[in-house]
C-alpha cells in the first residue's frame, strides 16, 4: 500500500508540472547568475542562526538556466575550500581528506509553472556532481554522490550508480529580465540504473539544502 502511494504521489506531482507548464505557454529563454548555498542540512534540529549567517558554511557560485519551450535545463557549480585540519612544519595548511578545493553542483531538467503576479515555482531533477581537487592538483570527478567517483577501469558501473537529486526552487521576477530565487535541493535515497527501486526515489532529507540565487535573463 505505501510503495503504491509513493508511486501515485510522484506520478502525480510530474503530470501536474507537466500540465501547467504546457497551458503557460512556449518561451525560450537564456539566463546566468549568481548563487549560494548552505552547507548544513537546514532542517538539521542542530542548526542554529550563527550557522546561518555564519559566511563559512556557505558556498557560492554560478549557476546557467535555459528553457526550451516548457521544459528548463540548468546546471550550477559551486567553489569552497576544503577544511584545514592542521599546518605542517613548513607552515603549509593540512586539508581533511587531502582535499583544498570542492567545485560541486548539480544538472537538470524540470518544469516550472507560474504559482503568482511575478511569482514562479519549479521542479528539477538531475544529478549532483563534483570535483575533488587536492593540494598537488590531483582530481577526483563524482556524480551522484561523493562515493561515486570516476575511474577508467570502472566506467560503466560509474555510469549506472548516478544517482537522481531533486530540486524546488521559487523565483520572484522583476524589471522583467531579472529574478530572485530560493531552493530547496535534496538527493534520492540512491535512485539509480543498479538501484532501480520506487523506495530509492524517496528524497533523502538529512542531505538537503537551501540556497538562494539572482539570476539575469539575457533573451
Amino acid at each position: 500500500m505505501q510503495l503504491v502511494f509513493k508511486r501515485s504521489f510522484v506520478i502525480t506531482i510530474l503530470s501536474l508540472f507537466v500540465v501547467t507548464a504546457l497551458v503557460g505557454g512556449s518561451k525560450i529563454s537564456l539566463g546566468f547568475g549568481s548563487i549560494s548555498q548552505l552547507q548544513r542540512n537546514f532542517i538539521d534540529g542542530d542548526l542554529t542562526a550563527t550557522d546561518i549567517i555564519d559566511v563559512h558554511n556557505w558556498a557560492t557560485g554560478a549557476e546557467a538556466r535555459l528553457k526550451l519551450f516548457f521544459i528548463n535545463v540548468e546546471g550550477y557549480l559551486l567553489m569552497q575550500q576544503g577544511d584545514i585540519i592542521g599546518i605542517t612544519e613548513n607552515g603549509l595548511p593540512v586539508y581533511k581528506d587531502d582535499v583544498a578545493q570542492i567545485i560541486s553542483g548539480m544538472v537538470g531538467i524540470g518544469f516550472s509553472t507560474k504559482a503568482a503576479t511575478a511569482t514562479k515555482i519549479s521542479f528539477t531533477m538531475g544529478t549532483l556532481l563534483g570535483l575533488n581537487v587536492s593540494p598537488g592538483f590531483g582530481l577526483e570527478f563524482w556524480m551522484g554522490s561523493e562515493d561515486n567517483v570516476y575511474e577508467k577501469e570502472r566506467k560503466e558501473e560509474f555510469l549506472k550508480d548516478i544517482s537522481l537529486a531533486y530540486r524546488v526552487r521559487v523565483d520572484i521576477n522583476f524589471f522583467s529580465r531579472f529574478s530572485l530565487g530560493l531552493y530547496y535541493q535534496v538527493p534520492s535515497s540512491g535512485f539509480s540504473v543498479n538501484n532501480y527501486a520506487w523506495d530509492a526515489l524517496v528524497p533523502d532529507w538529512n542531505q538537503g539544502r537551501l540556497g538562494t540565487a539572482f539570476i539575469t535573463r539575457v533573451f
